[in-house]
């Protein structure tokens, strides 16, 4: 690695620490003053509530990365590159013979790694922290956290034309109460219904007990009823988490979760796009880290004489566009105003522009590019004329 490239990445990861532990203590507080009331009703003491809070916000880690890496992200990079500016060792760089492009390498790359950490942190974890935020809130407010336990639930099975219907499912225990599956054939005529006062997961398959099993034949008429004290279902593998699919908000869902659940859903339109777009906020979420950093990149290199105030308040109100912006966008999306990959990818692609346009202004990469373009017109005009002199 050569030395400008490690110089420059190392510069880079402290103010990153210091913007992301600031950031992260701003939402701490935020959030802290909506939920204060719910902790403090219990009438809990001084120590336990300090242990309580702190495993709070310890678990919902995941999702606090979500909402402030791209603030980090964007007031880091401006932080060094103001500091680099101040330092007259920008002017160094260039003096020296560095491009832009060269320059920079170092914080695309910074940006890459936390994009791909972002990514897998909304891909499952950020989820499992919404659910485990759910449930310690209810335990918070002296409410039994039942959000493992469904009542009346159906669930239609488009794969395996299956329809069941719960009257209760536990998910976390695998058990279920007075459950009906329906087994329909490819015209959804109804083959076979199984009605069972219990059912458990034993982790490969469906085990009824209390059972009664009625055939149908092709007519619709009854074939055959029998009755068992227990069954089991070796065909039937929908575990129960993918049956509570239905009944979950998609921020509560991972990547896969969704996916399935988009496949297999029978829900309107108008429900499906709240999955549709959270799934597509999940895969392009990421890139908004390079482009709130095109935005630091080309303030924090200008090399007029501007307070360093002046650009912490310019990347204050980039980003707060940027935010307000991308969830209008998103709700547009979520309750089917918008297609959901516009929804998601709008403020994306305007942001990304904008910064990209910008900083190739400041840089002169459009000059270049239309000298560029002069050459191999003349290039090519000088291949004409020689065409037609032979």
């Amino acid at each position: 690695m050569k030395i400008y490239f490690r110089y420059l990445f190392l510069r880079l990861l402290v103010p990153f620490a210091i913007c992301l532990s600031a950031c992260t203590l701003i939402w701490i507080m935020a959030d802290l003053y909506g939920n204060i009331d719910d902790f403090l009703e219990n009438k809990i003491k001084f120590g336990p509530l300090l242990i309580l809070i702190l495993r709070f916000y310890s678990l919902q880690i995941p999702s606090m990365l979500v909402q402030v890496l791209p603030a980090a992200m964007l007031f880091s990079t401006l932080w060094t590159l103001l500091s680099l500016n101040r330092r007259c060792e920008l002017v160094a760089f260039q003096s020296g013979g560095m491009a832009p492009i060269w320059l920079f390498s170092p914080f695309f790359l910074f940006a890459a790694i936390w994009m791909l950490i972002l990514a897998f942190d909304l891909n499952w974890p950020a989820a499992k922290a919404e659910v485990t935020r759910e449930r310690l809130l209810e335990q918070v407010k002296g409410e039994s956290a039942k959000n493992n336990v469904f009542v009346n639930l159906p669930y239609i099975d488009r794969v395996n034309r299956r329809i069941w219907f719960f009257e209760s499912l536990d998910v976390g225990r695998g058990t279920a109460k007075d459950v009906t599956i329906t087994q329909e054939d490819a015209q959804q005529n109804d083959m076979m219904i199984y009605g069972a006062h219990e059912a458990k997961w034993t982790g490969e398959f469906w085990r009824l007990s209390g059972v009664k099993k009625i055939v149908y034949g092709v007519n619709g008429d009854v074939q055959s009823q029998t009755i068992y004290e227990e069954l089991d279902l070796p065909d039937v593998t929908t575990p129960p988490q993918q049956l509570s699919l239905i009944v979950s908000q998609p921020e509560q869902l991972s990547v896969a979760q969704l996916s399935e659940y988009i496949r297999t859903s029978t829900s309107s339109q108008l429900n499906l796009a709240k999955y549709r777009t959270e799934w597509w906020y999940r895969m392009l979420y990421p890139f908004s880290l390079i482009v709130l950093m095109l935005f630091a990149l080309f303030h924090g290199t200008r090399t007029d004489r501007r307070s360093p105030v002046s650009g912490i308040v310019w990347a204050i109100l980039v980003l707060i566009a940027y935010i307000v912006l991308t969830y209008f966008f998103i709700t547009l999306g979520k309750y089917s105003r918008l297609p959901p990959l516009i929804s998601v990818i709008a403020m994306e692609v305007v942001f990304g522009l904008i910064g990209l346009h910008l900083l190739a202004l400041s840089n002169g990469w459009w000059w270049q590019l239309l000298e560029v373009g002069k050459r191999w017109q003349a290039q090519w005009a000088a291949g004409e004329d020689k065409t037609e002199e032979i």
